[in-house]
């Protein structure tokens, strides 16, 4: 038994696969297997991942197209290792990764292992390491709190958090195989539920009794701003809106929804519906003045919508987390239509000017 399974989802990334593999193959640590799971693509990218099974720790399964968290699960499921780690078929590892973290695994005993990395905008051809502000190592259930809050909702006053990016992505963590088959923690599916992996992160660290933080900045997360995640989504709120729910399931199962449903409204009000209102105005929504207009309107109209703009947990955030509170408290289609209008064209010109 291989010490860690690696899982990379491949789905039509001719471009960036090699690169990928190349780095998971040159480790300085040996004790692994690495699953390249194809997901129905159409491009070359099944061929190019068979062009490396000359290394027998290489194993290529074809499935159906079933979008990345089923494949995901999909590969964990096909998975013989101590421990798993998810890595995105377009980005890339450090040399030394899967020797650090396997260590740091042992030594601690976690079942779950964060890491930092590097974000590498593709745009700009600029890059930056995104660490988490912690003191370093940390293990225990004081840190698994503290990432157990922040992944569920924000802060109510402004902190260092506000800034950590991606801390709900999958590719962020290592994880102990048995434990995670244990507590069955599934990823869900990317056409029925937006952050697909979120859910399934903070089942992650609501059943985790051993967590270990690490400072190292081990992977690079390709940052394409022409992803998904920029795209126009004609489903955003709805499926946002899953996702609340999701999760909310979850923490009811561990018995702490109570405990944190507050900060999980103001992840709602923030990042569903705030988000969802930007992507409205987004220029490849193909919807006339009407059509916006209606999905602005439905939006306010969300139930879940107008209890989390009755809290007041955000009056202390920053200048935006107020401004959001304050526009959406209203409810009144014309004001944030012409709100969300004006300010998706801000920052359209902000981005014109980098």
């Amino acid at each position: 038994m291989p010490l860690i399974s690696v899982i990379v989802p491949v789905y039509n990334v001719e471009k960036y696969l090699e690169r990928c593999v190349r780095s998971i193959l040159s480790q300085s640590f040996s004790d692994f297997e690495l699953l390249l799971v194809n997901d129905g693509s159409t491009d070359n990218s099944l061929d190019i991942a068979r062009e490396f099974c000359f290394d027998s720790r290489v194993r290529v399964l074809d499935k159906p197209h079933g979008g990345l968290g089923h494949t995901r699960n999909y590969g964990a499921a096909h998975a013989t290792g101590k421990y798993l780690l998810f890595v995105d078929s377009d980005d890339w590892i450090e040399e030394d990764t899967l020797r650090d973290l396997s260590s740091f695994a042992e030594a601690y005993s976690a079942d779950l292992v964060v890491f930092n990395f590097t974000r590498e905008d593709t745009e700009t051809a600029t890059k930056r390491d995104c660490i988490l502000p912690l003191n370093y190592p940390e293990c225990g259930m004081e840190i698994r709190e503290k990432f157990l809050a922040e992944l569920i909702g924000p802060d109510q006053e402004d902190s260092p958090w506000s800034s950590v990016e991606m801390l709900g992505c999958a590719w962020r963590r290592l994880y102990l195989r048995s434990w995670f088959e244990e507590n069955n923690i599934q990823f869900g599916d990317e056409q029925k539920i937006m952050l697909e992996d979120l859910p399934a992160v903070i089942h992650a660290h609501s059943a985790s009794k051993r967590l270990l933080a690490v400072r190292g900045t081990y992977y690079h997360y390709r940052y394409n701003p022409n992803s998904l995640s920029t795209r126009y989504r004609p489903r955003k709120m709805e499926m946002l809106t899953l996702c609340f729910e999701t999760v909310k399931e979850i923490l009811k199962e561990y018995d702490i929804y109570e405990q944190y449903e507050e900060r999980h409204l103001a992840w709602f009000l923030r990042f569903a519906a705030h988000s969802s209102l930007v992507n409205c105005f987004n220029p490849q929504n193909p919807a006339n003045f009407a059509g916006r207009w209606r999905e602005v309107r439905g939006i306010l109209q969300n139930p879940i919508l107008r209890r989390a703009a009755k809290s007041n947990y955000l009056l202390h955030g920053s200048r935006a987390d107020r401004t959001i509170l304050r526009i959406l408290r209203l409810r009144f289609t014309p004001l944030v239509y012409l709100f969300y209008k004006f300010y998706v064209s801000h920052l359209r010109k902000q981005t014109d000017k980098k």
